[in-house]
Order: C-alpha cells, then sequence, then structure tokens
C-alpha cells in the first residue's frame, strides 16, 4: 500500500491509499475503512492474534477495530479516522515480530494471570490467551522467575479486556520506598 500526501486532505473525505506520513489528532479528515479492513483480517489470519491484540498493539481503541472488522455489513465501520488508520497503517509483521523478542517484567504479566484466574479462566486458556503453555503459566502465577515478551503482556492485557477486567486497577507489586529523611540529615 502506498501513501500520498494531498493538499487538501485536512477536511475531506480520502481513499485509503493517502494516509500523511503523521497523524493530525485535531484533523477531521475521514479515509475508507475497507483497505484497513482488510489489513486487519490478514494480520489476524497470518499471525493467529485475536483482533483485540493487533488494536493495542497499534494503538488503537479496541472498540473501533471490533467495528472495523465486525461481521455484519450493518455494523461495519465505512471510513476510519486518519490518526486510526495511520496507526493500522504502521502495524506488520516486523513489529509484531520484534514484541515476540522484546523482553518485559513478568511481575507485570503476574497480575493480570491472577485476574483472569480468579474471573474463572482456567490454566488452558489462560496459556492460549498468552500464548505459552500451561507450566510456564503455572509457573509465572507461582512466583517462579521466566522470560516475558512484550508480546505476552500486550497479550494478557486484551484477555483482561475481553473478560471485562482493567488492567490498569489491579494492584502491582510495591516498588521500593525509600526512608522519609528528617530535616538536617542526609538520604542514605
Amino acid at each position: 500500500m502506498t501513501h500520498t500526501m494531498t493538499a487538501d486532505t485536512t477536511d475531506r473525505v480520502t481513499s485509503g491509499s493517502e494516509i500523511p506520513d503523521t497523524p493530525d489528532p485535531d484533523a477531521t479528515t475521514w479515509v475508507d475503512a475497507r483497505p484497513f479492513r482488510a489489513l486487519v483480517c490478514q494480520l489476524v489470519s497470518d499471525t493467529g492474534l485475536p483482533w483485540r491484540v493487533l488494536a493495542l498493539i497499534a494503538g488503537v481503541s479496541p472498540a473501533t477495530v471490533r467495528a472495523l472488522v465486525a461481521s455484519g455489513t450493518d455494523q461495519r465501520l465505512r471510513r476510519l479516522g486518519i490518526a486510526d488508520a495511520w496507526r493500522l497503517y504502521r502495524l506488520d509483521q516486523q513489529l509484531i515480530d520484534g514484541l515476540r523478542k522484546e523482553p518485559a517484567p513478568c511481575d507485570e504479566l503476574r497480575p493480570l494471570l491472577w485476574a483472569l484466574g480468579l474471573c474463572g479462566c482456567q490454566p488452558h486458556d489462560l496459556a492460549r490467551f498468552v500464548g505459552a503453555d500451561v507450566p510456564t503459566v503455572r509457573s509465572l502465577m507461582a512466583g517462579g522467575s521466566g522470560w516475558c515478551s512484550r508480546l505476552t503482556l500486550i497479550r494478557a492485557i486484551a484477555a483482561c479486556h475481553a473478560w471485562g477486567i482493567d488492567p490498569t486497577a489491579l494492584p502491582r507489586r510495591p516498588t521500593a520506598r525509600r526512608r522519609p529523611v528528617a530535616d538536617g540529615q542526609r538520604a542514605a
């Protein structure tokens, strides 16, 4: 897909192939949603990742991507905001592969797995959600050390969204705190 910038893209509907190099968050430009629907469906097919995961990777609202790939033609988006189109346009296999290789702290994954488990997810479902095997999931939940990728973390966040869990509301492991310093003393 090539993209070209035209002089009057700011306030009109453009075709899906006319994407500016950088999005203007205040722009009222719309693009045809069909090429982006095809892109997301192709990535779902090629990667095996759910659309919710692709939405999080791209930084697009899951509700927007859900409407984009909806099965009924009455529910589908006909046009897409330029900022969301720009984010989806940059979503590709190379980015996803990079997230598979990028390490992430397991301490961030653990509360997500526990929240899903407490909502009724079985270990084999958790493993499928995050793309790991059951022994790895159990080890991580038990506090074991292991290697977690950024993609694993994103998959767990997407699973939480699907189950109605707000990942930002979950308790996190406390960070080391400094002791209060009394007047006239130096910090340790």
